[in-house]
This record gives C-alpha cells, sequence and structure tokens, in this order.
C-alpha cells in the first residue's frame, strides 16, 4: 500500500516537472500570417487551405524577438508634426544685387556746421578814378599796378554754414585783403586834389573787405545731387590810399563802403564713391551782386573730395577756378577790382 502511494507522488512530481520545463522553454517562432491583397477585377482568389477560417497559403514564420515587436514606450510628440519641404512651383525672385556703382554725396544733417577755409591766388586787377573831371576834362583812370598795387596775391577767405532744417541752412563768410608796394610813375596822374607827375616815386596801398551772409534753401536734395539757392546781403568795403615824396609824403585817400544784394545757386553732383566711403564730386557755384551803385558776380568751378570720418562727420578737400568782379556805374567816384585765378579749400563738416 505505502510502495503504491510512493509512486504515485513520484509520477506527480516528474509530471509537474515536465511541465514547468516545457513552460518556461522560450518560444523561438511565432506564426504571421499575411492577408492576401485586394482582389483585383477579374483576379481569382489565392489558396484554399484554411485553418480556422485563415487562409494558410503563404504563411511565413519569423523568429521573434523585441526589435519586431517595436518599443515598449512611445513619448508623446510635442509641437507641430514634420512635413516634407515642397518646392515652390514658380522660383522665388532673385534678390536686388549690391550696388556697386551708388554714389552718395556727403551732406549736412540739421544741427550741423560747415566750416571752411579757401586759398585764393588770383591776378589781381583795378581801376580808381578820382575826381571825375579836372578843369572839366574827364579825368583818366590810373590802374594798380600804377601806383605800385601788386598784381598778383595770396588771399584767406573763411566760411561757415549752419544746418537749420533739412533744407535750410544760414551762411556766413569773409575775405579781408590789404596789399601795398612802391613804384615809380610812368604817367602823371591826379589823385584826389593831389597831382603826381611821371618819374615820382608813389607808395599805393589797398584794403578791400568782401562780406556775405545769408540764407539757404535746397530745393533739390538727394544721395546723389543737390541743387542750393541762395540770397544774402553784401557788405564791401574798399580804401586806396596814395602817398608820394612830393610835398613831404601828403597824399590822398579814397574810401568806398557799399551794401549790396546777392543771389546765387550752386551746384553739387557726385561722381564716384570708393569702397571706403570717400567721395569725388564736382561742386560749382555762380552769384550776382547789385545794387548801391555797383554791379558784380562771383563764380567758383571745382572738384571736391570728400573723406567720412565716423559719425556723421566729414573732412574734404576742393579745388578750382574763381571769378570775381566788382565794377561801379558812378563817374565822380569809380573803384573796380577783379579777381581770377586758381583756388585750394579744405574745410570739416561736423
Amino acid at each position: 500500500m505505502r510502495s503504491c502511494t510512493f509512486r504515485l507522488l513520484v509520477c506527480f512530481a516528474f509530471l509537474v516537472a515536465t511541465f514547468g520545463v516545457a513552460s518556461a522553454k522560450s518560444q523561438d517562432f511565432i506564426h504571421v500570417n499575411i492577408l492576401p491583397p485586394e482582389n483585383p477585377a477579374g483576379s481569382a482568389l489565392l489558396g484554399s487551405h484554411t485553418l480556422n477560417g485563415i487562409s494558410q497559403d503563404g504563411a511565413v514564420y519569423r523568429q521573434a524577438s523585441a526589435s519586431f515587436y517595436g518599443p515598449a514606450f512611445a513619448p508623446p510628440s510635442r509641437g507641430k508634426p514634420v512635413t516634407k519641404c515642397k518646392v515652390p512651383v514658380c522660383a522665388p525672385p532673385p534678390c536686388a544685387p549690391v550696388c556697386k556703382t551708388c554714389c552718395v554725396l556727403p551732406l549736412r544733417m540739421p544741427g550741423q556746421f560747415e566750416l571752411s577755409t579757401q586759398v585764393f591766388f588770383p591776378h589781381v586787377r583795378g581801376t580808381f578814378q578820382w575826381p571825375g573831371t579836372v578843369l572839366g576834362v574827364p579825368a583818366s583812370e590810373v590802374a594798380f599796378s600804377d601806383v605800385g598795387i601788386p598784381s598778383h596775391a595770396t588771399l584767406l577767405e573763411y566760411s561757415a554754414k549752419y544746418q537749420i532744417a533739412p533744407r535750410w541752412a544760414l551762411y556766413y563768410s569773409i575775405m579781408p585783403i590789404e596789399l601795398s608796394g612802391t613804384k615809380v610813375a610812368e604817367k602823371s596822374f591826379w589823385f584826389g586834389q593831389w597831382f603826381y607827375p611821371i618819374g615820382t616815386q608813389v607808395h599805393g596801398k589797398w584794403q578791400f573787405t568782401y562780406q556775405r551772409v545769408g540764407l539757404m534753401f535746397q530745393p533739390i536734395l538727394n544721395p546723389a545731387a543737390a541743387v542750393s539757392l541762395y540770397a544774402g546781403w553784401t557788405f564791401n568795403e574798399q580804401r586806396v590810399s596814395i602817398k608820394s615824396s612830393v610835398c613831404s609824403g601828403r597824399g590822398s585817400t579814397i574810401d568806398r563802403t557799399r551794401n549790396m544784394v546777392n543771389s546765387g545757386i550752386e551746384i553739387q553732383r557726385c561722381l564716384r564713391t570708393l569702397p571706403n566711403g570717400s567721395t569725388f564730386a564736382c561742386d560749382n557755384k555762380a552769384e550776382v551782386i547789385w545794387l548801391d551803385g555797383a554791379f558784380g558776380y562771383d563764380i567758383q568751378a571745382g572738384m571736391r573730395f570728400s573723406v567720412p570720418l565716423g559719425y556723421g562727420r566729414w573732412g574734404y578737400a576742393k579745388g578750382g577756378y574763381r571769378l570775381l568782379n566788382l565794377n561801379e556805374d558812378r563817374d565822380d567816384l569809380r573803384l573796380d577790382s577783379s579777381f581770377e585765378g586758381g583756388f585750394v579749400e579744405g574745410g570739416i563738416i561736423f
């Protein structure tokens, strides 16, 4: 009885161990069912062998692995899903080409000053006639060179401009002159109440002040060009003194003060801008002067080279040719003068 019971227990333990080992063994293969494709029109069904209602034709067995089943946890996606960039049907228009030939003219901004000094190398000519008649006979004109006043000189003119608005500016300039010399008179002449015979040693002195102040307006103002119209007041004062060895060096002096009106035009045109920002430009100016018994003109033609100094400041150098002429239209007292020659100028805009 005891041996029978023992045998049953041993058999039961053996069965339990057998089923445990079989259940612990991994499944190396899984059954993959391939569904048949949709039946196109006129095609026959694939295969006829079925198992539990599922066709077994074309069944494929694949080794099981974690990569087949995919990750156990997929993190939630954030943001917009990634989409494929589509090429536009029409190509976008090309970008504007970089301007390599743009020409920019340096201009004054509101609140900026422009200070300059001009060195003028003119040929000076002038005549005077005082008195107008002698014993009822018109007196002859006397040239500056006849009394020793030099014909060539180096003159300085100082100018200032202030920009009060984008198109409006104030300007001021002054050119003081004083020339003198001694010469033996080559002809006889009258000057005031004195008569100077030929061969007399005379000493002549000429003082000249040329001042202008006014308002400037720029009707045309763009990066490449600027046209300025200006008008103002011109003050001109001249004095000629002549002395000689006759009568203990006594002589005469003539004074002439003129208050005139000036109006003119200035044209600036940019020609070329270098890679460092420096600019070549033409700078021309024409002005007429009238009233108070006188008429004149002031014309300047030149070239200007500007260099940027940073923070909206510029330095420039200018050179050209200038004509300045002032004539009187009276007979009792005439004092005419003219200047013609080259000039150089330097200035700064700040």
